[in-house]
């Protein structure tokens, strides 16, 4: 028998390779409800179920390695034309998937995997509705190594592994186990020491006595990934009598993909790494301002050098830390699925966009937001197929989610083609709960009856449900959105159905800034709220309802004077006045400030949850002298 193998070192990699696994074989699940006839879709998950399996197995997760060998068996028989996909398999499908991800978790948290009988038996209820397979006679080479096999007392198998296999260690102790199955193995080259010891080979030899199942073994680990040619043949027999299998060169556009070299770094390594990169901006911005007053020739040549090399490592390191939102995305078919199911609804789900990247942070903590926005589009937007033909709609609802690019944020909007916001609904359940008077609701505006629905505990469902009730959803989404500095828009249509807008940043650590004056302290203002600077006249400012306004070229901006608005003095009114155009979204103004002293990077640096409401502060940064500057945070200032 093999030697028991120390792997808490690749309980980590398992982890992450399971739950990538598991997300694939969702989506592709849904995929293959679509398209029950795409056989590219069932071999891929076939191929993924059976990695899984293999994992689980090496890492002793007998409860994984069990459900997912019932889950195997199910894939198979679609596979093979015994089973259609219909929606009681993608259900069984879906179920084991939701369970091996509990394993997953249970495995993380050092805790024992609960078996899972019932719904193993489940899974094989499922192979009884297929038809049974003619009977085929054994192929003559099968015929021929069972009677070689029956004839000796030891076989040997000698595996080849991919030049391209990242761990070969990993894969021999698999192989090893699944080996075991079917027969003993006797010995072993490299030996369990130098593989435990991870020396590097690309063959590995096995001497077994094969049992009963080992021709099912053997085949099992010629299927496996990295395992690119499988030679097997009796220890008496010369090398040239054994059968040689290799399997088939892969197309040019696989091998272009294979060359796509990637390395998986812990996202604590990342996160140090960007920090580190933060100090050296500032680092950087010091230099080049000591550079810039000395006299010295060769120290501004270093200075302009260290400069250049430093925007590049920010940049690179940004770049590495971006990820698509696909990641996010591709959760939600399945989401919308089970969830439409669940209220007696069709719905389909189209997303656009998934392919713009955002940093890991942005990805992590949008997808919270963005799931109570489903929830919300399903419950309370789109009707029951009856009342949207009733209706003269399509019976089936469309959920549309897409994301652009829009200057220096993201754009994800998530819309459907239900009922709309009822605003009559809104005023009436606000009156019910003592948020506003009768009078109040009557002359609210549409905006300010939105604002209500992201209040905590707001709602105009009148019974709580497990998807909605309790107010707290379109809060979440609010709190979420806010916190990454971005902010959420809602349009909405009577019976035509509602639009939420989410504005997100591309990334929450390094931004380019314009730097100002204001009293005697310096603020940061983001170059991507910003249209341009000008200077206007004194006797250009005129009064509207007695707000200050300026005129700039034919178009009336309000004009906010910035020392009032932190009050921090009075705003003097020697000279021109120097400001900065500003924009949100629909909203322009006129911000004054007292000097503009130029643009640079800064590296963001949150505030105290304390600090966290202070209106037209959105966080600090250090700069090059060493002070602290805030960060202007025009939304808040323009009432975004």
């Amino acid at each position: 028998m093999p030697k028991e193998f120390d792997m808490n070192k690749y309980a980590q990699l398992f982890i992450s390779e399971s739950r990538e696994l598991l997300r694939s074989i969702n989506s592709l699940a849904i995929e293959l409800e679509k398209d029950p006839e795409k056989k590219e879709t069932v071999d891929q998950m076939f191929r993924d179920c059976h990695t899984i399996k293999g994992m689980a197995g090496m890492m002793n997760v007998v409860a994984a390695t069990e459900l997912s060998h019932a889950l195997e068996d199910v894939l198979g028989s679609v596979r093979d034309g015994k089973l259609k996909a219909n929606s009681a398999i993608i259900d069984g499908v879906l179920k084991a998937l939701d369970a091996i991800e509990v394993m997953v978790g249970s495995f993380e948290k050092n805790e024992p995997a609960k078996e899972n009988p019932e719904l193993v038996e489940m899974l094989k209820s499922l192979l009884t509705a297929a038809p049974p397979s003619p009977l085929q006679p054994p192929s003559k080479e099968k015929t021929k190594a069972k009677g070689r096999q029956r004839k000796a007392e030891t076989t040997a198998i000698k595996i080849k592994l991919g030049r391209r296999c990242s761990l070969p260690s990993a894969r021999a102790v698999v192989i090893l186990k699944e080996l075991s199955r079917g027969a003993e193995i006797l010995e072993t080259n490299p030996t369990e020491d130098e593989i435990e010891r991870e020396q590097f080979f690309e063959t590995l030899t096995v001497v077994v006595e094969p049992g009963p199942k080992f021709n099912e073994a053997s085949e099992r680990v010629f299927s496996m990934i990295d395992v690119e040619e499988m030679t097997t043949g009796l220890t008496s027999e010369p090398i040239e009598k054994w059968h040689r299998q290799v399997k088939q060169a892969p197309t040019t556009a696989t091998m272009e993909t294979a060359h796509a070299q990637t390395v998986k770094v812990s996202m604590d390594r990342l996160d140090n790494l960007l920090d580190d990169v933060g100090e050296l901006v500032i680092g950087r911005s010091r230099l080049v301002e000591k550079a810039s007053v000395a006299e010295d020739f060769e120290l501004q040549e270093i200075s302009s050098l260290i400069d250049k090399l430093t925007a590049d490592i920010q940049s690179k390191v940004l770049t590495i830390r971006l990820i698509p939102l696909d990641v996010v995305m591709n959760r939600f078919p399945r989401m919308v699925r089970d969830l439409s199911k669940s209220q007696d609804k069709e719905v389909e789900l189209v997303v656009e966009g998934g392919g713009i990247e955002l940093d890991r942070t942005v990805v992590d903590k949008v997808t919270e937001p963005m799931m109570h926005l489903l929830r919300n589009c399903i419950d309370h937007g789109i009707e029951t197929g009856e009342e949207r033909i009733r209706l003269g709609k399509h019976q089936k609802g469309l959920i549309r989610i897409v994301a652009s690019r829009q200057q220096d944020h993201v754009l994800i909007e998530v819309s459907d083609d239900g009922r709309g916001i009822d605003y009559d609904r809104i005023r009436n359940t606000a009156v019910e709960r003592g948020v506003m008077t009768a009078q109040q609701a009557e002359s609210a505006t549409g905006k300010e009856l939105i604002g209500l629905l992201f209040k905590p505990g707001f709602s105009t469902k009148t019974e709580v449900t497990q998807v909605s009730g309790r107010g707290v959803g379109l809060d979440v989404v609010k709190k979420s959105v806010e916190d990454l500095g971005g902010n959420i828009v809602v349009t909405s249509s009577k019976g035509a159905g509602t639009t939420f807008s989410l504005w997100l940043p591309f990334t929450l650590a390094i931004i380019e800034a314009m730097l100002v004056g204001i009293a005697d302290q310096t603020y940061a203002v983001p170059m991507s709220a910003i249209v341009e600077s000008h200077k206007f006249e004194t006797e250009e400012v005129k009064f509207i309802r007695a707000r200050e306004v300026v005129q700039l070229r034919g178009e009336v901006l309000p004009l906010i004077r910035m020392r009032n608005f932190y009050g921090v003095g009075d705003q003097k009114e020697l000279g021109p006045i120097n400001a900065l155009v500003v924009q949100s979204r629909d909203k322009r103004a006129a911000l004054v400030v007292d000097d503009l002293i130029g643009h640079q990077q800064i590296v963001v640096k949150s505030l105290d949850k304390r600090l966290n409401r202070v209106k037209g502060i959105s966080g600090g940064t250090i700069l090059g002298s060493g002070r602290i500057a805030l960060i202007v945070d025009v939304d808040t200032i323009l009432g975004g």
